[in-house]
């Protein structure tokens, strides 16, 4: 790519600008610090959206951020690349990542239309594949559908969205049940422990000693226990003494792909000494993806 002199000089003090405030950055800094009028600057920088060098972020605090493409057009390394795949069926597409995700119908009865920019050739997609985009790296976005066109020469692919996914970018300790935690001992009698997560509706507790996580009893323990009579003998005798657990500031996707891993359904939360803190299920991941935990998370985050 020719790039003009001028362009050069206003691509990399952008670069030096947004590494040193971590922002979007205005036209008039940039002018300010290369002794240039704001409207030069404000002209190129049209040119240079145009080219996909720079991203424009609107708003009061918004300005001009570089694109990956910005540290490659002046040969260097864009330490923060991050690759989101792209797969057709379960395969990995090799070579291909995705650069943009644009949603241009939402508010359509029917369809969900998607423009999905990705860096890479475009032709090893054909109408009707069945693609899935992602995850992203922050918000763990998945997108999946299918292709009903493309554009060979913006890199772009044209899908009908079939669904969206996506796990926030928030810590385990945001939603993790931290209040009135409920929890048995190891000689608490099964029964008992039966009584507990019926009045509680809950399908798991874990079981403490001493201040210390020594197991966690479930829906499953419990089944077992009844089909060996062992109502009155206490928990510890049929609890899984290897409880899974996670520390409170792990990321919510991280929680996930751990139960997923384990193939639990709770994770225990303990902090650096062991002591256990919370407690997270799959059906609050379920409920924080769906929305219904937006009220707790807000307020946990003002807290």
């Amino acid at each position: 790519m020719d790039l003009t002199v001028i362009q050069k000089e206003i691509l990399q003090e952008l670069i030096n600008i947004y590494e040193e405030k971590n922002r979007p950055v205005k036209g008039t800094e940039i002018a300010k610090r290369l002794n240039r009028n704001p409207g030069t600057i404000r002209n190129q920088m049209q040119a240079l959206k145009a080219l996909n060098l720079v991203d424009g972020v609107p708003g009061p605090r918004g300005g001009y951020i570089p694109t990956s493409n910005t540290y490659k057009a002046l040969g260097l390394t864009y330490k923060d690349t991050i690759e989101v795949p792209i797969y057709k069926g379960n395969k990995k597409v090799e070579g291909v990542c995705v650069e943009k995700i644009i949603f241009d119908t939402v508010a359509h009865e029917k369809a969900c239309s998607s423009m999905i920019q990705i860096r890479g050739d475009t032709r090893l997609f054909k109408e009707g594949d069945i693609i899935r985009v992602g995850p992203t790296y922050h918000n763990k976005i998945v997108v999946f559908g299918k292709v009903i066109g493309r554009d060979d020469i913006n890199h772009i692919l044209l899908i009908n969205v079939m669904g969206v996914a996506s796990v926030p970018n928030i810590k385990v300790e945001t939603v993790a049940t931290k209040d009135k935690l409920i929890w048995i001992e190891p000689t608490t009698k099964i029964k008992d422990t039966a009584k507990i997560l019926y009045e509680n509706s809950i399908s798991g507790v874990p079981v403490i000693s001493e201040g210390k996580l020594v197991g966690v009893f479930t829906h499953h323990d419990l089944a077992h226990a009844i089909s060996e009579g062992m109502e009155d003998e206490p928990v510890e005798k049929v609890m899984s003494k290897d409880p899974v657990t996670i520390t409170p500031d792990k990321k919510i996707y991280d929680a996930l792909m751990l139960m997923e891993e384990k193939d639990v359904g709770r994770l225990i939360v303990v902090d650096r000494d062991g002591k256990v803190v919370g407690i997270i299920t799959k059906t609050d991941v379920l409920k924080l993806i769906g929305g219904a935990l937006f009220n707790k998370i807000l307020k946990n985050i003002r807290d």
